[in-house]
């Protein structure tokens, strides 16, 4: 893994003011107690956790490693997401949350201990 240096610095500036727009989006429906706030910040949530899934799938150029993973599980989390939205099957929202915990997991992983 040759780390994120090589990233575009407009995907990066993407992904910080996807999540400052998240957590924004969050408090306020937390405040107000508005549900679409509420929807709007999950599919922000899901875009986010499938473009740093895509960033770090390509960082990991395709080769087996800890990086890979974690954009496996990054993107299959964003995808849940999205699918949850549309069924609000409990189930998927459960998927959501275990892909992205294990995915963040391995980026921690893959940059502590693997490198």
């Amino acid at each position: 893994m040759n780390g994120l240096d090589e990233v575009p610095e407009s995907v990066n500036r993407a992904i910080v003011l996807g999540i400052v727009l998240y957590f924004t989006l969050v408090v306020y429906a937390g405040i107000t107690a508005d549900p679409l706030a509420r929807d709007i910040a999950d599919a922000v949530f899901g875009l986010i956790a499938i473009a740093v899934g895509a960033t770090l799938y390509r960082e990991s150029g395709g080769e087996r490693s800890a990086t890979l993973g974690a954009g496996v599980c990054l993107v299959l989390g964003g995808i849940s997401q999205f699918v949850y939205l549309a069924t609000r099957a409990p189930i998927l929202d459960f998927v959501t949350t275990v892909a992205v915990f294990v995915g963040i997991g391995l980026y921690v992983y893959a940059i502590w201990i693997a490198d």
